[in-house]
């Protein structure tokens, strides 16, 4: 059975409660609902006795063992612009730009369990249309199949924790996991019950209600998925830790969403996107990172709507400045670590004058993970930045799958998206290496290495190209691994 409601403002979403029965929570739904989405929704479809996976999983094992009872099925939300309508004779939807254009105007879909409590189960968004969302997100196409249409939203995946057998820690696990799953053929999918399972080191022979989850927990639930996690924690004994905040940013960067721990207010939630801050007229002095250029992140907390934007000091509930501990969940071929990277690209400032550096103390330095292959499908797609020698040497260098790149701003280049000096470093490389580099290069000049000789003879395996000056301010900057939010 489906309904359909019209919306004239998100006042009119309190229409849910009188389709919905009490155990779904249409109240508390609604009150999110009407605080966290944007007025570009205008429709809202009802799909009554919904089978959600996730939820079956935990009714199977759980819900159906109780003394009260609980429904097995569940209502999905689905969220539509005002050019779609609904014929509930016919059971089908329209699109006023053509039936072809349906997909451009849905925004994604929200599952609500029948547990009375913490009802929202999965959900996927656009943060298009999430009020003061970030300016980029970690997000992935996600199919929904709905009255006979294949739908697509790009979203990151959400829900409230169970309370009884599952918390906060769960549901960020669940989140990266489910992202994984959809993003990358390689992971297969998990549900919430495979989730509480996963935490533990036997199996208890069934859920059981959860007193919470350790960061060592959720490291083991990422290795057992099949992932490679890197824990990392901040070092409490010092005022501040700029080096934890720099990596914490340069993994998001990579298009990785991160566990992150407060361990004060005993929470956990995932990091999926960043807000920069806006360019400042005057000049800054000092050399500066990636990290200092952020504004805000974007949080799934399963206590809010997804992409919950949150100060990096001060604001409510909370701040970046309360995350004590984060897991990034890494690729098998990911060896060298984002600590490594920030170390090395402060040591490359001694090679300002071969490779023509931006002074030390008026950069700003940037670096995360991508491919070889998004690397060479970025330089053909600027082609007319680069000199044709550098073009054909970033087409033939044998890059290892995952790159780490490096990039070097002044300012004014910063504030106009555009870099001075780009360098390459294999991702595989050993911590014990002397110059794990594959390439650096600036507008007149670049050293290409050649990382099957540079371990053995460091002189001979590093060959010097002069390139021919564009005259251009600078390079593009590579913003490519998050999704830009196109506010609606």
């Amino acid at each position: 059975m489906y309904t359909w409601l019209s919306l004239k403002s998100s006042a009119d979403l309190v229409q849910l409660e009188a389709h919905l029965s009490p155990e779904y929570g249409a109240k508390r739904v609604v009150e999110k609902l009407a605080g966290g989405i944007s007025g570009a929704v205008k429709a809202v479809l009802i799909e009554h006795n919904y089978v959600d996976k996730d939820y079956r999983s935990t009714y199977y094992h759980f819900y159906s063992k109780k003394g009260q009872h609980y429904r097995a099925d569940c209502v999905r939300l689905h969220f539509f612009d005002q050019t779609v309508t609904y014929d509930s004779t016919a059971l089908k939807l329209a699109c006023h730009e053509g039936p072809d254009r349906l997909g451009d105007h849905y925004f994604g879909y929200m599952v609500l369990r029948p547990t009375g409590i913490a009802t929202i189960g999965r959900t996927v968004l656009s943060p298009d249309i999430r009020s003061g969302a970030c300016q980029y997100i970690i997000t992935t196409e996600h199919k929904v199949h709905l009255l006979g249409y294949k739908l697509k939203v790009h979203g990151f995946p959400s829900m409230d924790q169970h309370v009884d057998i599952s918390v906060c820690a769960h549901v960020a696990c669940w989140s990266i996991l489910r992202h994984y799953s959809e993003r990358y053929s390689t992971y297969r999918e998990f549900l919430t019950h495979d989730i509480t399972l996963m935490a533990q080191p036997f199996d208890p022979g069934g859920l059981v209600p959860s007193r919470g989850l350790e960061v060592s927990h959720a490291e083991r639930v990422f290795q057992v998925a099949g992932t490679y996690p890197v824990h990392i924690t901040r070092d409490k004994k010092k005022a501040s830790d700029p080096s934890f905040y720099r990596q914490l940013i340069a993994y998001v960067e990579s298009g990785f969403p991160l566990f992150a721990a407060m361990q004060e207010r005993r929470h956990a939630v995932a990091v999926v996107g960043f807000e920069r801050r806006q360019p400042v007229n005057t000049r800054l002095p000092g050399m500066r990172s990636a990290w200092e250029e952020v504004q805000k992140l974007a949080l799934v907390d399963d206590n809010n709507l997804p992409y919950l934007p949150v100060e990096v000091k001060g604001g409510t509930p909370y701040s970046a400045e309360d995350i004590d501990a984060f897991i990034v969940a890494l690729p098998e071929k990911v060896f060298y670590p984002a600590d490594a990277v920030d170390r090395l690209a402060e040591a490359r400032f001694k090679l300002g004058g071969a490779i023509n550096l931006p002074p030390e103390d008026e950069s700003i330095i940037r670096y995360f993970i991508t491919t070889g292959s998004a690397l060479r499908h970025f330089v053909r797609d600027h082609e007319s930045e680069f000199d044709p020698k550098l073009v054909a040497t970033i087409m033939k260098l044998p890059f290892a799958q995952f790159i780490w790149i490096v990039e070097f701003a002044t300012e004014p280049q910063w504030a106009v998206g555009q870099v001075a000096v780009r360098a390459v470093i294999d991702a595989t490389s050993s911590l014990l290496e002397v110059m794990p580099l594959w390439l650096i290069h600036s507008q007149t000049q670049a050293l290409v290495f050649n990382r099957l000789t540079v371990g053995l003879d460091l002189q001979s395996g590093i060959r010097g190209l002069q390139l021919a000056d564009s005259g251009r301010v600078g390079f593009t900057r590579m913003d490519q691994n998050l999704r830009s939010t196109q506010t609606k």
